[in-house]
């Protein structure tokens, strides 16, 4: 059996400035881990108000920002540092008007009401992070509009990459990652219109909830 397995925790990985800024210059140089993201993205079709959840430096922000520029974007990070970091590059691209960086936690219940309601609420790479997914899943529920859509992409755990005898980062993430069907198991109590949970190529993971159909 390949079973979940935590290796290490998200703030081990990530803490302090450098560390952040050392995230930073890696996600910036491979952005095409993100094309997936992007290709559901435009199928979604959604304006509006957009939430990044787990923003990290802000790098799939600072994309969508330069591509739709009718988006009104907020970015949710837990790490200060990481939040510190995505400001600073941000403002060398010329879009800290175009994205407000908001430190916190996507389980804190008066955060995200406080912050308004949003037409998309994405999460690129943080799902398996989350030490209760759902119980993040149905906070950020509650923030989104009559229609809106959440949409989490993620990394999908595989054997053929989780026996790799690798303890870096990406290994250790592609172990504690999940699968299509933990995340049915986990929305089985949502009506089975509203949810969509699809493998992506070559070894990620997609899941859309839309509001309209709950």
């Amino acid at each position: 059996m390949f079973e979940r397995k935590i290796e290490v925790d998200q703030e081990q990985d990530f803490e302090g400035l450098e560390a952040a800024r050392q995230y930073a210059a890696g996600a910036q140089k491979s952005t095409m881990r993100y094309r997936a993201f992007f290709e559901r993205l435009e199928t979604l079709d959604k304006v509006g108000r957009y939430l990044d959840v787990g923003a990290g430096p802000g790098t799939v922000a600072g994309m969508i920002a330069q591509k739709y520029p009718r988006v009104e974007l907020i970015a949710l990070e837990l790490s200060p540092d990481m939040a510190a970091v995505g400001q600073e590059l941000l403002k060398n691209k010329g879009l800290e008007n175009r994205v407000k960086f908001v430190v916190g936690d996507a389980t804190d219940t008066g955060l995200l009401p406080s912050l308004g309601k949003f037409d998309l609420i994405y999460s690129t790479y943080s799902l398996h992070h989350w030490e209760n997914p759902r119980q993040v899943i149905d906070n950020l529920m509650t923030a989104l509009a009559d229609d809106g859509v959440l949409f989490i992409h993620d990394l999908r755990r595989v054997w053929w990459l989780y026996w790799a005898p690798s303890r870096s980062g990406f290994f250790r993430s592609i172990r504690g990652a999940y699968v299509k069907e933990e995340i049915e198991t986990m929305l089985a109590d949502f009506s089975p219109g509203c949810y969509e949970v699809k493998n992506e190529i070559p070894f990620l993971l997609s899941v859309i909830i839309k509001k309209s159909t709950l």
